[in-house]
């Protein structure tokens, strides 16, 4: 089987850490608007990769987050001061309806689903280990990662300074910080202000009170869940810089193991009315709407007509030809049990090569009227359709 690496940017051979064992860890949601398609799009990839790997005979480990709290002011704790909620409240409302439209979509819930705000301990045990090895450093109960003293730091995404600096503006990295040696650096520990709103949490830990980092949050969970080397670590295409070129830093800066994944895997973005499909944006098409007109079917179909790695854009028509194609498909299997055409003769060759899900589907979408129902039904039931 070949995946592609975004470390490499190339198509890999496939092996895992251990024989017949994959650990797996994706970046989950930051609950105050979710699922809208970007987030589903996601999801569903890696999970028509885990059963991929399931059919190789390969056990998966599989862990995600949520991102209940962070260092950020502007997402979660804006939108609950907003409406006049707890961040708990919001936080528990939007993760109950994410995981409420994923179970509609038979998506294979993670081993491990893993809440930020209930795993403090495992972030500040990371980020002492880090202190410890002269990565990061203290500023008044502050704690930021050094990125001057990660030798290859940008391996990921391959950024020049200029570039980075950009995006982290972009993403509110505090590059304005008065206390960071670099406007780069990544914040580990973001210490409770004296005058600091109650709406905003904190947590105490041994630098202080305070809140975690966003982005070792992620780094702590994967480590403490999966290990300090795992197979394969995903998420959007979005989140290379700065959040995963940072987990890769925070975690092979505190254990001194290469590679924290072996294979980084992103999926591409969605757009939507010519833009990205963003909550800043407000262009989202959410799935709990699709799903009061469409099947779990056609949604999971439309979304995997798209290959993992591809940025395209959703139109109403997309869905409706999804629904179409879809029932077609349904009722072909219903009406006839075999024929000359083996969809699973060459099925499992597009899967194996980088997830080719849309290729599969086009091939039988190609035959549909000289289909081998029962092989056809199956492969279908192994990418997650039901029937």
């Amino acid at each position: 089987m070949r995946i592609y690496n975004s470390l490499t940017r190339s198509k890999q051979e496939f092996s895992s850490l251990s024989p017949k064992t994959v650990s797996l860890y994706v970046c989950g949601i930051t609950p105050y608007d979710t699922t809208h398609l970007g987030h589903a799009f996601t999801y569903i990839s890696f999970d028509a990769l885990i059963r991929v790997l399931k059919l190789k005979g390969y056990k998966v480990s599989y862990t995600q987050n949520v991102t209940d709290i962070n260092d950020r002011d502007n997402d979660i704790l804006k939108r609950a001061k907003e409406q006049g909620k707890t961040w708990q409240e919001l936080t528990k409302y939007w993760t109950s309806l994410f995981l409420s439209d994923m179970e509609y979509l038979n998506w294979i819930k993670p081993d491990n689903y893993l809440y930020a705000s209930k795993q403090i301990k495992q972030m500040t045990d990371l980020i002492e280990k880090l202190l410890k090895n002269e990565i990061a450093y203290e500023v008044n109960s502050s704690v930021y990662l050094d990125i001057l003293k990660i030798n290859d730091f940008g391996k990921l995404s391959k950024l020049n300074k200029d570039e980075m600096f950009k995006i982290a503006t972009d993403f509110e990295e505090g590059v304005d910080d008065k206390q960071k040696r670099n406007p780069l650096d990544i914040t580990l520990w973001k210490k409770r202000e004296e005058n600091q709103s109650n709406h905003i949490p904190f947590f105490e830990s041994p630098f202080g009170l305070g809140r975690p980092g966003w982005h070792i949050e992620c780094s702590a969970m994967a480590v403490d869940s999966l290990g300090e080397q795992i197979d394969i670590h995903g998420g959007g295409r979005d989140l290379i810089y700065p959040h995963h070129e940072a987990e890769i830093a925070q975690v092979e800066g505190a254990t001194g193991k290469i590679p924290f994944a072996k294979y980084w895997l992103h999926t591409g973005q969605v757009a939507y009315r010519g833009e990205k499909m963003s909550k800043s944006l407000g262009n989202l098409v959410m799935v709990s709407d699709l799903r009061k007109k469409y099947s779990a079917n056609a949604i999971r179909y439309m979304l995997l007509l798209n290959h993992y790695r591809s940025d395209w854009e959703y139109t109403e028509e997309m869905m409706e030809r999804a629904a179409l194609a879809m029932d077609l498909i349904s009722k072909t299997i219903q009406k006839i049990n075999s024929s000359g055409f083996d969809p699973s003769k060459d099925s499992m060759i597009l899967l194996e090569d980088d997830l080719n899900v849309h290729k599969v589907l086009d091939l039988i979408m190609t035959n549909i009227r000289n289909i081998n129902a029962v092989k056809t039904r199956t492969i279908l039931e192994n990418l997650g359709f039901i029937f």
